[in-house]
């Protein structure tokens, strides 16, 4: 191949070039407007470019409002900075450090957070203190409670169980229980 014809691959290459290295960049959030169905951000990217009118997309079932100087990746469609989408928000000043690996929780900026820990169990910090909520153990101590516990008939005398008269059974399985580990 010669070195005119490298030349015109280059120049018909290049459009396409630049549309993708213009497609994705890191950003800092400037202002946020949480009042409409999607949030819009306005942000800076790193090479100084203020864009407003970001879209930011965000999973089903959670949403946050990020704080002037949280970070954002931000994707422009063909490379077209007109129509920008910001479709992840990292604030690094705020993120808990050290936890291991697999667990999960959610966090704000406020010292509130909920970490589901590799143990089985899930803590809620908020104001500075932990509260462990009731593991599958303690589902099970409550389970195996209610079957063994008995109920004298005050009119009979009989002694029942609540499997005996068709009564609540809690299962381990139980979404949930309205009491908190150590209450």
């Amino acid at each position: 191949m010669t070195e005119k014809m490298l030349r015109a691959i280059r120049e018909l290459v290049r459009p396409l070039k630049t549309k993708i290295a213009n497609s994705i960049a890191a950003a800092v959030i400037e202002n946020v407007d949480d009042s409409k169905k999607l949030q819009i951000l306005q942000i800076t990217t790193l090479d100084g470019t203020t864009i407003g009118d970001c879209q930011r997309f965000q999973e089903f079932g959670f949403t946050s409002v990020p704080l002037e100087g949280a970070e954002a990746v931000v994707v422009f469609p063909n490379g077209d900075q007109g129509n920008p989408f910001v479709i992840g928000v990292e604030d690094r000043r705020y993120r808990p450090t050290d936890w291991t690996a697999g667990e999960a929780g959610t966090f704000n900026a406020f010292s509130a957070m909920m970490r589901h820990k590799a143990d089985g169990t899930t803590e809620i910090t908020g104001g500075g203190a932990a509260l462990a909520l009731a593991t599958k153990a303690d589902i099970d101590a409550l389970a195996s409670h209610v079957d063994t516990h008995t109920h004298a008939d005050p009119v009979t005398g009989f002694t029942t169980t609540p499997a005996d008269i068709g009564g609540p059974h809690v299962s381990p399985s139980a979404a949930g229980t309205d009491k908190l580990k150590g209450e």
